[in-house]
């Protein structure tokens, strides 16, 4: 197993290298926040990508994503059921499209051809939101 790990760092191959190089999908942000019976909170999301809630909080009178009135900035907007305390959280997730093009390469190609091609792939993150409602 580990020659073969060596072999394959080590050695050089013939394929066709990618222009733009995946992305990984990052990591979980979490945030926790702490507001009063009653009170509404809100959060300014990534208008790089396509924003959505993928857990819904489960005590709200507001919960949803929309622009902001004066800026036009997306924002999510909670605001707990009435008199309501305790603990609440909603994961939002945000989809972005990465477009690459691949062309020829590898060592018996002609660069000069057409032989490009165009790959979609998509990158999700996730927020979750943790509410403490509390006096």
């Amino acid at each position: 197993m580990i020659v073969l790990l060596f072999m394959m760092i080590i050695l050089p191959s013939c394929s066709k290298q990618s222009t733009n190089q995946a992305i990984a999908p990052a990591s979980p942000n979490v945030i926790n926040a702490i507001i009063a019976p009653n009170q509404a909170y809100t959060f300014a999301v990534n208008n790089s990508g396509n924003v959505n809630i993928e857990k819904q909080a489960s005590h709200f009178k507001i919960s949803k994503i929309g622009p902001e009135e004066k800026s036009g900035q997306m924002i999510y907007q909670y605001s707990p059921m009435q008199d309501y305390t305790g603990k609440d959280e909603v994961v939002l997730s945000s989809k972005i499209t990465i477009y690459s093009s691949e062309g020829g390469g590898g060592c018996n190609s002609n660069n000069n051809n057409n032989n490009n091609s165009v790959t979609t792939s998509y990158s999700t993150s996730y927020t979750t939101i943790g509410l403490t409602i509390s006096n």
